[in-house]
C-alpha cells in the first residue's frame, strides 16, 4: 500500500510533497505523486476534427513528459493519468492508504479539493483523505473530534496510530452543546442534569468506549469552529475527524466535516467509519 498524493502544479504542490516526504518516513508508507491530466477536451476535439487528432495527442504527450519530469525533480515517484479528476483519484485512491490532497491555491485540482473532489472522496468512504492548508511537516500534538459515534472511534484509532508512528500525544476533544447547537449529546439528557453532571457523564462515556483514561477533553460549544478553536488553543498541529461513509446525502459526512473541511487552517485528516490504520 502507499500514500497518495495528488497534485497539479499550482501553489500547493510544494505543501503536498513536503508532507508527503514526512509521512512517508514517519509512517513507514510509500508515497506516490499523482497528476491527473483532463484530457477530455482535447480528445473531444479530435473526434470533431480528425485532421487535428494528431497535433492534439502531440500535445498530451509533451504535456505528460513535462509533468512527470517536473514531479519526478522533487524525489517522489510520479504517475501521470489522462481523465477526470475525481474519478482518476477515488480509483487510484483504492489502492492507497491515504491520499492528501491541497487545499490552499486556485489551481483546478485544488479548487476541487474544497469542493467537489473531497466529497466525492468521502463518501465513497474507501480511504482517510488528509485535507492540507499548509505542509504538514511535525507532528507532536493529534486533536481527534470525538462523539459517541463509530465514524469518531474510528478516527480515534486511526490517530493512535498515526500518533505512536511519529511520537506524538494524542488528544481527544468532545463538544457538549444545547439542543440545536452543533454537538447536543443524545446519549444524555441536559434538560435533567446540571451542566456540571452533563460534562462528567459526557467525559466518563467516552473513556469508557475508548477504554484511554485521561485522552478526553469535554467542554461547551455550540458551534463547529468552537471544536477547530479549541484544537488550536491546545497546540494541536493535526486534526482528525470521523466520517459516515458511502452514503450520497451530503449531511450524513457530519456537520462537523462539511465546516472544517473547507474553513480548517490545520492539516485536517477525515476518517471513514471502516478505516482501519
Amino acid at each position: 500500500m502507499r500514500l497518495l498524493a495528488a497534485v497539479d502544479l499550482g501553489e500547493a504542490l510544494e505543501a503536498v510533497v513536503e508532507s508527503a516526504r514526512f509521512l512517508e518516513r514517519g509512517l513507514g508508507v510509500p508515497a506516490l505523486l499523482l497528476h491527473v491530466v483532463p484530457a477530455s477536451y482535447w480528445e473531444a476535439l479530435g473526434r470533431r476534427f480528425p485532421h487535428l487528432a494528431p497535433r492534439a495527442e502531440e500535445v498530451l504527450r509533451l504535456a505528460e513528459a513535462e509533468v512527470e519530469k517536473a514531479l519526478g525533480a522533487t524525489g517522489l515517484p510520479p504517475q501521470v493519468l489522462r481523465g477526470f479528476p475525481a474519478q482518476a483519484v477515488a480509483g487510484e485512491a483504492l489502492k492507497s492508504k491515504l491520499v492528501l490532497l491541497g487545499r490552499g491555491g486556485e489551481a483546478p485540482l485544488e479548487a476541487m479539493a474544497r469542493g467537489g473532489l473531497v466529497r466525492y472522496l468521502l463518501h465513497r468512504g474507501e480511504v482517510p483523505v488528509l485535507l492540507l492548508p499548509r505542509a504538514l511537516t511535525r507532528v507532536d500534538r493529534i486533536a481527534v473530534g470525538l462523539d459517541d459515534s463509530p465514524a469518531s472511534l474510528a478516527a480515534f484509532r486511526v490517530a493512535e496510530a498515526w500518533g505512536k508512528a511519529l511520537g506524538a500525544e494524542v488528544l481527544g476533544l468532545h463538544l457538549v452543546s444545547g439542543e440545536g447547537g452543533c454537538c447536543f449529546p443524545t446519549y444524555l439528557d441536559p434538560a435533567r442534569l446540571s451542566a456540571r453532571e452533563v460534562l462528567e457523564r459526557a467525559r466518563a462515556h467516552l473513556e469508557g468506549l475508548l477504554r484511554a483514561t485521561g485522552a478526553v477533553e469535554v467542554t461547551w460549544g455550540e458551534e463547529e469552529l468552537d471544536l477547530l478553536r479549541l484544537a488550536e488553543s491546545r497546540g494541536a498541529d493535526l486534526l482528525v475527524l470521523g466520517s459516515k461513509a458511502k452514503s450520497s446525502w451530503r449531511h450524513r459526512l457530519g456537520r462537523m466535516v462539511e465546516v472544517l473541511a473547507l474553513r480548517s487552517p490545520l492539516p485536517l485528516l477525515v476518517v471513514p467509519e471502516a478505516a482501519v490504520w
